[in-house]
This record gives C-alpha cells, sequence and structure tokens, in this order.
C-alpha cells in the first residue's frame, strides 16, 4: 500500500563521470535528499545497496558504460528506481533497457528535481503500475525521436505496445486507491502524454514526409557526429543508402563515400571534417558529383550549418541543393561569351562556320552541328561546316538551292528557328534529317545561311539545349554580318583610297594639262608643241616616259615626232618591228605598240598590266625590261583628222583610271587643235604653196543654187564666221540674154541664200554652208580656201585650196579622200611666195582688224556699199549682218581708219 509520507530522507546515487557536474548534481539535491556521487560504473556498483532509493545515471562513461551498469542493478536483489542522465539520443535499443525515465543533457535543476520526485513516488504504487510507468516512460522516448515507419515495422516496439495495453488494464483499479491529487496528476498525465505523442506523431510524420519529397538532400548530424537522420534526396544526389548512414560516424562515413566528390580544391569529404571540427562555422560551396555509365554527372550546392538550440543542438546540418540545370547554363553562358569574342575576332566565313560548329559540339555539348552558308555567286546554299562527337562523321550535307528542304525553307522563311516536330508534321517533306539524326533544330543565320544542331543515339533536345542554339546561332549570325559590313567598309575604303588616288592623279593629270595649255599656245611649230607636250607628262610621278607617234605615209611605218624619259631601246625598236610585224602579214601579225593601236582606232588605248600581254611581243618584253608595267595612249585628233597619238609609259599596274584616260585623251584633242591652228595660220600667212583642186560631188548648195539660176555663176569670195559656218560669196550673170526677174524669184526661193546686190554688172549673193559642207571639210584639215567655181562640163564644183610648204601633200589628200564621199583631187601646182605683200596684209588682219570688222568689210564690199554709186545702203548690209546700222557704220570706219594707218604709217 501507498504511504501517507516519507519519514526520512530518501538516498539519491548521482553516477556520472564529469566530476563538476557530478558535484552540481549533488549540491541542487542535497536540501531534499541524502546524495552520494561516484565518478565510474564500478564506483557506483560498490556504493549501491538497499537504501538507495534513486540512481541518476550517466549513459557514455569509460570502462562500464550506463547501460552495463543498469543492467547489473536490475540483476541485484535492489530495486531502486533508475533515471538516465546523458546527452545519446535514445534509439531502438532502449526498448531492453530497464530505466524509468530518461533525461537527456543538458538538464536544469527543477528538473532533476522533479524527475527524482517523481521515481519516489512512483517506488510506493504497486510493482504492476511501476511498471506501468515504466513502460510508458519507454514508449514515449522511442516515439520522440523515431519515425513512425520503423517503429511500426519493429517487433520490439510492438512487443512494448502490447505489454503496455495489458498492464494499463491490469492497474486500472490500483489508480482508485491512489489519493485524489495524485490519482488526477496521474490521469491528467496519461491523456495528456498520449494527446501530446498523438500530436507529435502527426507532426513528426508531416515533417519527414515534406523533407523526404523536397529535391534538396538534408542530413542531420548529432553532437556526437553521428548521422541521426537523412532524407531521400540524398539516395537520388548523393548515391547513397541512407539506411546505411543513418547511426554511422559521419566522418567516417563521408570519407567512405564523398572522398572523390570535388568541393573546390578540396574533396567534400575534408570540407565535411572541417565542418565538424569547427562547430561553430558555417560552410557553403560548389560541389561536383562525377557521372558514371548510368548517371550524368553533378553540380551540387553544399550549405553546412551548427545547430543552436533543439533537440540536436551541438549537431549540425547539411544541405545539398542540385544546381546541375543553373551551373550548366552559367558554364554555358561562359563558353559563349569567350567564344563569341573568338567569333568577332574571326577574319573568313569559312573561320567562323568552323568555330560554330566546333563550339556547338566540344563546349555545348550537342552531338552533331553544321553550318549551311550561302553562295554569293549563285545564291546555293553549300555546307561550310560540320562536326560530330560520335565516332561517326555525320550524313554528306546537300547543296541546295530552292525546293521544299527544311534548310532551304528555315533560309528562305528567316523563322527564328525549325523543329523535328514542326516539319515532320508536313505532308511533304525530304527525310534525309530525319534518317540521320534523332531529332534537330535549324536557326537562319539572316542572309549568310542556317545553323543546325542535332542529337543522336535516341536522345532529344532540351529546351535548354534549344535556347542554347537558338542564342549560340544568334552570334554566330552576328559574326558572319559583322564579318561582311568589315568587308564592305574595307572595300569601300579601298575603292574612297584608289577613288582618291585617281583623283589626285586626275587632279595632277588637269593641272598639267593646263600648265600644257600656254606652252601650246605660245609654240610657233608643231614639234614645239609635240616637246613640250612630253617634257610636261614627265612631270607626273607613275610616268616614267612619253613619246609622241606619227605614221609616215610613204613607207607606212610608226615614227616618233618627240619622246621624253629613258625610251631610247624602246623607241629605236619601233621601225624595225613595226616593218617585221607588216610582212608577215594579218594571219602572224604581232600586237602593234599602243600608240600606233590609238592612231588607227582614233581611240585611247589602254594596257593596265603588261604581264597580261601575251610573251614574246618585243614591247611587251622591252617595257617590262625597263621597269614599265602599264601603257595608255591616246591619238591626237581634230574633228576627223588624226595627228598622231600620245604614248604614256607608267611604273605601277592598273594603269590608270577611265577618268585619268579620258584627261589624257582630252589633251589629244587639245593638241589637235593647236596643230590644227598653226597649219591653217601658216596657210593664211604663207601667200603661198601648194595649191590643190579638188572636183566635188553635185550634191552640195552651191551646185544646187547654180542648177536652180540656170544662168553662169562665179565665187567671188569666201569667209569663215565664228559659229563654225561659212559665207560663200557669188556673182550670177543678169544679162540681157538671161531673166533676171526669174532669176531673183530662184535666188530668194533657194534656203541659206542671201541677195546682197543687183545691177547690170550681175546680182551679187551670199550663200551659208553648214560644218559638214565638202567645202567647209576641206578648210579644216589645214588648208585656206582659195576658189570655188562651177565646172563648166559637168555639174560639179571645182574647190582650190592652199597648203602650208611644211604640210605633208599626200597626207592631206588621203585624208580628206578618205573623210569625204565623191571629193577627188584633180590638180596640184607650186604658188610663188610674195612675201612683202602677204607681211603686210598678214599683218593688217591679224594684229589690226576684229573678226567683226573684217566681216562688215567683206559684207560691205560684196554688197556694193563701198561702189559710187552705192549699190546698198548702210541698212541692207547691217540687216544681212544681223547687227544695227549704227554698229555697223561704227565698224566700217574702224576698220577703215585702221587699214588707212597700216598703209600710211
Amino acid at each position: 500500500m501507498i504511504a501517507a509520507e516519507r519519514s526520512e530522507l530518501a538516498e539519491v546515487l548521482v553516477v556520472e563521470d564529469d566530476q563538476s557536474l557530478a558535484e552540481l548534481y549533488a549540491e541542487w539535491l542535497a536540501e531534499s535528499y541524502n546524495v552520494y556521487t561516484a565518478n565510474d560504473g564500478a564506483e557506483a556498483l560498490e556504493q549501491l545497496d538497499e537504501t538507495i532509493d534513486v540512481v541518476l545515471l550517466d549513459r557514455m562513461m569509460p570502462r562500464l558504460s550506463g547501460g552495463e551498469v543498469l543492467e547489473a542493478i536490475r540483476d541485484t536483489d535492489f530495486d531502486p528506481r533508475v533515471a538516465m542522465v546523458t546527452a545519446v539520443t535514445p534509439d531502438l535499443d532502449v526498448v531492453q533497457m530497464g530505466f524509468d525515465a530518461y533525461l537527456e543533457k543538458p538538464i536544469e535543476a527543477a528538473s532533476l528535481l522533479e524527475t527524482v520526485d517523481r521515481m519516489l513516488t512512483r517506488a510506493e504504487y504497486d510493482e504492476r503500475l511501476q511498471e506501468l510507468f515504466s513502460l510508458i516512460e519507454r514508449k514515449e522516448t522511442l516515439e520522440a525521436v523515431q519515425k513512425t515507419e520503423k517503429l511500426e515495422n519493429s517487433g520490439e516496439y510492438r512487443s512494448l505496445t502490447a505489454r503496455l495495453e495489458t498492464v494499463q488494464v491490469a492497474v486500472e483499479s490500483l489508480l482508485t486507491e491512489l489519493p485524489d491529487e495524485d490519482f488526477r496528476v496521474a490521469v491528467e498525465h496519461l491523456r495528456r502524454t498520449a494527446a501530446e505523442r498523438t500530436s507529435e506523431r502527426r507532426y513528426e510524420s508531416l515533417t519527414e514526409d515534406v523533407l523526404d519529397s523536397s529535391q534538396e538532400a538534408t542530413v542531420v548530424v548529432d553532437a556526437e557526429g553521428s548521422v541521426v537522420w537523412a532524407n531521400e534526396a540524398t539516395e537520388t544526389l548523393l548515391g547513397l543508402d541512407r539506411s546505411d548512414l543513418r547511426g554511422r560516424e559521419y566522418a567516417r562515413a563521408a570519407a567512405d563515400h564523398f572522398q572523390d566528390i570535388e568541393a573546390g580544391t578540396e574533396s567534400l569529404a575534408s570540407l565535411i571534417r572541417t565542418g565538424l571540427a569547427g562547430h561553430g562555422d558555417q560552410l557553403d560551396a560548389t560541389i561536383r558529383v562525377p557521372g558514371d555509365e548510368a548517371e550524368t554527372e553533378r553540380w551540387l550546392e553544399y550549405w553546412s550549418a551548427p545547430i543552436e538550440t533543439g533537440l540536436y543542438a551541438g549537431g549540425r546540418i547539411e544541405h545539398y541543393h542540385d544546381i546541375t540545370g543553373r551551373y550548366k547554363r552559367e558554364q554555358y553562358l561562359q563558353t559563349l561569351h569567350g567564344a563569341t569574342r573568338a567569333l568577332m575576332a574571326a577574319e573568313t566565313d569559312d573561320d567562323v562556320a568552323a568555330l560554330a560548329v566546333a563550339t556547338a559540339t566540344k563546349d555545348l555539348d550537342f552531338p552533331y552541328a553544321a553550318v549551311f552558308a550561302r553562295d554569293e555567286i549563285n545564291g546555293d546554299l553549300v555546307p561550310a561546316a560540320s562536326e560530330a562527337t560520335a565516332a561517326e562523321t555525320g550524313p554528306t550535307l546537300p547543296t541546295l538551292s530552292g525546293g521544299t528542304d527544311p534548310v532551304w525553307r528555315a533560309f528562305a522563311d528567316q523563322t527564328v528557328y525549325t523543329r523535328a516536330e514542326s516539319e515532320q508534321e508536313r505532308p511533304v517533306t525530304d527525310e534525309w534529317l530525319d534518317d540521320a539524326f534523332d531529332d534537330w533544330m535549324l536557326c537562319p543565320l539572316g542572309q549568310r545561311g542556317v545553323f543546325l544542331v542535332a542529337t543522336t543515339g535516341g536522345r532529344s533536345l532540351s529546351e535548354t539545349k534549344r535556347t542554347l542554339a537558338e542564342t549560340w546561332a544568334a552570334n554566330t549570325r552576328q559574326a558572319l554580318e559583322q564579318l561582311a559590313r568589315t568587308r564592305n567598309l574595307r572595300d569601300r575604303d579601298r575603292e574612297l583610297e584608289q577613288q582618291n588616288e585617281r583623283l589626285s592623279r586626275l587632279d595632277r593629270i588637269n593641272r598639267l594639262i593646263r600648265a600644257i595649255g600656254p606652252a601650246v599656245a605660245s609654240a610657233d611649230t608643231r614639234a614645239e608643241i609635240e616637246t613640250e607636250v612630253c617634257r610636261h607628262l614627265l612631270q607626273m610621278d607613275q610616268i616614267t616616259g612619253a613619246w609622241i607617234a606619227d605614221v609616215d605615209l610613204s613607207t607606212d611605218a610608226t615614227v616618233c615626232r618627240a619622246e621624253a624619259g629613258s625610251l631610247d631601246g624602246y623607241l629605236s625598236d619601233i621601225p624595225r618591228a613595226e616593218s617585221k610585224t607588216s610582212e608577215t602579214g594579218p594571219e602572224e601579225a604581232t600586237p602593234t605598240v599602243p600608240a600606233r593601236q590609238a592612231y588607227e582606232k582614233r581611240s585611247s588605248v589602254s594596257v593596265t598590266d603588261l604581264v597580261t600581254i601575251e610573251s614574246g611581243v618585243w614591247w611587251r618584253d622591252r617595257g617590262l625590261t625597263r621597269g614599265t608595267n602599264a601603257v595608255v595612249a591616246v591619238p591626237i585628233l581634230h574633228e576627223s583628222t588624226c595627228f598622231g597619238a600620245i604614248e604614256v609609259h607608267l611604273d605601277h599596274p592598273m594603269g590608270m583610271a577611265s577618268e585619268e584616260v579620258g584627261a589624257i585623251a582630252e589633251l589629244g584633242v587639245t593638241i589637235g587643235h593647236a596643230i590644227s591652228a598653226i597649219r591653217q595660220r601658216d596657210a593664211l600667212l604663207s601667200g603661198g604653196g601648194v595649191h590643190l583642186t579638188f572636183s566635188v560631188d553635185s550634191n552640195s548648195k552651191v551646185s544646187q543654187l547654180a542648177a536652180a539660176v540656170d544662168a553662169p555663176l562665179t565665187v567671188t569670195d569666201i569667209s569663215r564666221q565664228d559659229d563654225g559656218t561659212c559665207a560663200v560669196f557669188l556673182t550670177v550673170d543678169v544679162s540681157p540674154a538671161h531673166d533676171s526677174d526669174r532669176i531673183g524669184t530662184q535666188v530668194r526661193d533657194t534656203p541659206s541664200v542671201s541677195i546682197l546686190r543687183s545691177d547690170t554688172s550681175g546680182m551679187t549673193c551670199v550663200l551659208t554652208l553648214g560644218p559638214d559642207a565638202p567645202t567647209q571639210q576641206l578648210v579644216r584639215q589645214g588648208a585656206a580656201l582659195q576658189q570655188v567655181e562651177i565646172r563648166s562640163d559637168s555639174d560639179r564644183l571645182a574647190v582650190t585650196v592652199q597648203l602650208p610648204h611644211e604640210t605633208d601633200v599626200r597626207e592631206y589628200v588621203d585624208a580628206v579622200t578618205g573623210m569625204l564621199d565623191g571629193v577627188e583631187l584633180v590638180s596640184k601646182k607650186h604658188a610663188p611666195i610674195d612675201w612683202a605683200s602677204a607681211s603686210t596684209v598678214a599683218t593688217t588682219i591679224d594684229d589690226r582688224l576684229t573678226d567683226r570688222q573684217l566681216e562688215a568689210l567683206r559684207i560691205g564690199f560684196h554688197a556694193g556699199y563701198f561702189d559710187w554709186p552705192r549699190s546698198a545702203d548702210a541698212d541692207t548690209v547691217a540687216a544681212e549682218i544681223g547687227i544695227a546700222q549704227s554698229t555697223f557704220s561704227q565698224h566700217v570706219r574702224t576698220a577703215e581708219r585702221k587699214l588707212l594707218e597700216a598703209l600710211f604709217s
């Protein structure tokens, strides 16, 4: 039966290997109990006897552990209450232990006093009641730390529960015998304990279910360094059996399983040992779990921190978060960043294509990659580069030009990308991609081509890989477009540089031509003009020699009229070489010198590079020997007459630009005008020379007028006008034998004819000839017009011209007869020179009278203005010229005064 109260102090034995802690417990209990201490298991058993009521027993002690001491106590005849006071978390092994209470360190004084008092109270209960409390304590202890699933699968736990239910029924009657207060406390304790354990089991189940469903691996280590819990993700991420890991010393388990896992510069095992040694340190690292044939490598984010409070205070909790996807994306981005710099530094499209496929397969982990580039010439898509990671080399890539092929369609449509599954939905499609690959993706490269990535071995492209392919294709496209822009800019710069160089040369040529102008204008002879031209041309930087060629009409040989530069060896071979060429005949003829070609074609000849001329052509070989790389030749022209050709030698290939050749050609025309002017001046001033009479076809205005009037007609004078026309003065016989009224009507009806005067001596008319009239052309070739008459024996004109003494007659005749149809030479004679009269008249006309004054005198003279009585008044003559009467009178008076001054001064 239960005593109402204890008559003396109870005896308590404190068994603790930590002497200071044993003394502390003794101090807490000394006021209420008689306390004894023991510092190991052997000493505790020596002090144990029937007087000891409660034993406070440390579980972890040297030599004899707390469990062994408890077992020894239960084997004795003594029956004290035993409370385990330890830092060890209870496991299923406590089922077989006979303790009455289980306290986890650290413990406070109040808790210790309450436990001792409770143990003493239970000691007074019936043995069955004491057994009930012992079973309840052991059951609660297990349920506090073990999972429900493990307990339900444990035979020991099921046996414990069955015993508890049996004892609980047996002691229910005993509870009614307890004092009221103890009865209330016991019942409330039982109910509270049951509710708390049910709540704790639900919370524990919820917590473990959540943690086990987490993708983040979690490991809990107690203060002793042993693993007390690990969730299911540890098996997935770390490749461990968590049932083997639980309960093991964590440092030893890490050494067995984590030695090959990299954590920065050390292993994960080493990092875990560091964390266990530094209890208050937090650790974090990125670790790499190597892969094998079954699993690919993983990258985990590792975090470890101490547990500050709660059941496992003093231990550590560790988390492993899978960052493989993120890590690879970061690595891919770093790879893309570095590879993009290399792409942008590539110098050719082929280099970009090769780098694009190499990076895709080696660094971005695509099994296959290829680039189709557009051929800028024919527009086809041609394989530019391809690479595969597998042993096989991949398919033979086609060249595409239109059609329904997915590659061509992706290029033509310029969609963001084309996937295999989208193409497989089409009713008609080329199958080479599907035959070669398990999955593929096409990314257009703008106007530059198409980028292809593909997989083999039954794999598919993930969304991450598709995004990666799209990004890399965009970078490749940017690199190709940058190359194109760079090429365009480089070509543009080169073109601008060449254009500037050409403009500079053209400017120099234009300045040269302007400099030649005054020299040509001041020259008295053709030879002076030609010499000055060659000398000025040699002043240009790139011109190493210049000479002027002509053709000897008697021998048809090319001759040099003037030269500048070191062309002696070149020019000395021209007569012999040209003569030899003509003897070989047309079939065996070699190209003549460029100057002769320009002379014959009447157009410019530009040999941009002598190397391109067939080897063996003498002027090509001789030019290269002396450092000539290009030759330009232009004819010296005046209207349809060619006076020769200018040939210049240049020291660099590519010759001259078209603008420069055009400027040199204009120089040839300028020289031609100058030579023609000198010829005409010499013809006008010579007063003699060779007189040539030509028979001109009747299809002319003069012959047409003669046929119209049907009366004798005589040409009395010819005057060339500023606008290029020519005024021919004619006298028509209007004797009584002819009808003067009819003749006047016929003359007035004839185009381009005006009547200046009409009297008994005849009718004076002026006929205007256009620039293309045969008579005009005869004058333009360097002759002075002397006489035009209508031959009595035919309807042809007889036109007589005078050539200067220095003019080659054959050259002139060949020029005019070759140029004009219906013109024949009928006579040639030499005329004496009256030097005195020629000099006086020439000087007066040239130096004193203006062209307008001379025209006024000539029109007035032929119109009869100077006759007495006058046949025409000033108004009539002025109207014929197209000026006012006062202006005509002023021209006449000024001209008369100048002529009189020349005569009398």
